[in-house]
């Protein structure tokens, strides 16, 4: 039986395991931003490197890239693209189709691209900052290919490795490939380890103490022991549970309306939902605030254990998107106790995990790499900001497709009998429009325009 090359075994790894391996080992190579712009695949291969940059002549030039694409003749090659100009496409579904014919695994763009449904139709997975409508013909040209990159603070060479998923996008120095997946491996193997514990009813906080992974440093891995059920016996007091109740029937659109018309500022700006769920999360807010990690570094994850089932935990990590603070063991965990879900200012990893659980997950990004070592927790149950609002504990806490609202808990009552209002008011809308009316008229009848007019 064949053994399996290096793309095999990076293929079996995702993007948060590989940049904890670079952490380790002190490399560069995570990026923050190279995202997949359709829903495709995860992709694995060795670097083509394009350098582009904005046209300053009226010189006729050959369409860019191409050269590149016609000149690959393996079938392990990702297209990795820098020098992309804000709102600019440099990729489109010509470029797909021929890269596509030619066996390429994929493209990564240090900017945009457009014609992306053109890409999703024939399966190419294509990764970047964004889509656009703009051509590159006569404002981009091809300056270079086959040299040197700089994306962020990573240096990419021709035939470095690429590895690129839900999280994001992370490059691997040639020379150091058989150390980061072995090691990576290991992490994999430790992380495995850590999720079966959670799930034996380990208590979270024992299963992430180990600082720095030192068990991952070692080649054997240690198997913690059992411990006792993970039964939550943290619980709401009464008080919560009827003030979540009061919004278990709203949208964050209509508690969004009820406080403006009472002029309270609850909106977080910039916190969407990992997925677009139909599902609205409420519940009190269990406030955690990150801070940058001291020496020794502190805990980053311990707090979970406190929290009561229908709880919602509000993470404020300063907006920061260069490490996350919060992963898949996190997402196990908190499923298994019945924690609501989880807002965080700032971004998440393992993103998988918390999709495929259908956990509500609320951030202003995603990323894969660690905040251990980078933050630490600063203080729970202490008033936060998340999004531009401040939270208190035990603010009510709306979350849906929309975003988040927070609702001050002294005010609970109040803004829910404005939602109410405001919710009959557009049923009476609809109702006259089924009756036949114009949606002026309707909107006449009920006074929709004043709805969120602040009193």
């Amino acid at each position: 039986m064949a053994q399996p090359t290096i793309l095999d075994r990076l293929l079996k790894l995702d993007t948060n395991t590989v940049s904890d391996a670079l952490d380790f080992l002190q490399l560069k190579g995570a990026t923050y931003g190279l995202q997949p712009l359709w829903d495709c695949q995860k992709i694995v291969g060795r670097a083509s490197t394009v350098k582009l940059g904005i046209k300053k002549d009226d010189v006729p030039t050959a369409h860019l890239i191409t050269p590149v694409v016609d000149a690959i003749t393996t079938s392990d090659r990702i297209l990795v693209i820098s020098g992309g100009t804000e709102g600019i496409s440099c990729w489109g579904d010509i470029l797909a189709n021929a890269s596509k014919m030619k066996g390429i695994r994929g493209t990564i763009i240090d900017g945009m691209s457009r014609d992306i449904d053109g890409s999703r139709d024939i399966g190419y997975p294509v990764y970047g900052r964004g889509v656009t409508m703009i051509s590159a013909r006569n404002r981009i040209v091809q300056l270079d290919s086959g040299s040197p990159l700089q994306v962020q603070d990573v240096t990419i060479n021709q035939d470095d490795y690429v590895i690129a998923d839900r999280c994001g996008t992370v490059f691997i120095p040639a020379a150091h490939i058989e150390e980061v997946v072995e090691l990576g491996e290991r992490i994999d193997r430790r992380q495995t380890l850590m999720v079966e514990d959670v799930r034996d009813g380990k208590a979270v906080s024992e299963v992430m103490h180990d600082k720095k992974f030192e068990a991952i440093q070692s080649a054997r891995s240690v198997a913690l022991t059992p411990g006792p059920s993970h039964r939550n016996h943290q619980k709401q007091s009464s008080e919560d549970q009827e003030l979540s109740a009061l919004f278990a029937n709203s949208d964050t659109p209509g508690v969004s309306d009820a406080l403006d018309k009472l002029g309270i500022p609850g909106q977080a700006f910039n916190i969407m939902p990992l997925t677009d769920s139909k599902k609205v999360t409420v519940g009190p807010a269990f406030t955690v605030r990150y801070v940058p990690a001291s020496e020794p570094p502190g805990s980053v994850g311990d707090f979970i254990d406190d929290v009561a089932i229908g709880d919602v935990v509000v993470i404020d990590n300063g907006g920061r998107t260069d490490c996350t603070v919060w992963g898949d063991i996190m997402t196990q965990y908190a499923g298994l106790r019945g924690i609501a879900g989880t807002v965080i200012d700032g971004v998440c990893r393992d993103v998988n995990r918390a999709i495929e659980d259908k956990y509500p997950m609320f951030s202003s990004g995603r990323w894969m790499r660690t905040g251990k070592d980078r933050v630490q927790v600063g203080g729970v149950n202490e008033p936060i900001g998340i999004g531009n609002v401040r939270v208190q504990p035990r603010d009510i806490v709306v979350a849906d497709a929309n975003g988040v609202v927070i609702v001050p808990r002294d005010r609970a009552q109040e803004v829910a009998e404005v939602v109410r209002k405001i919710e009959e008011s557009e049923e009476y809308i609809r109702a006259f429009i089924n009756g036949g009316a114009s949606l002026t008229e309707a909107r006449v009848k009920v006074g929709y325009h004043t709805l969120q007019r602040k009193e």
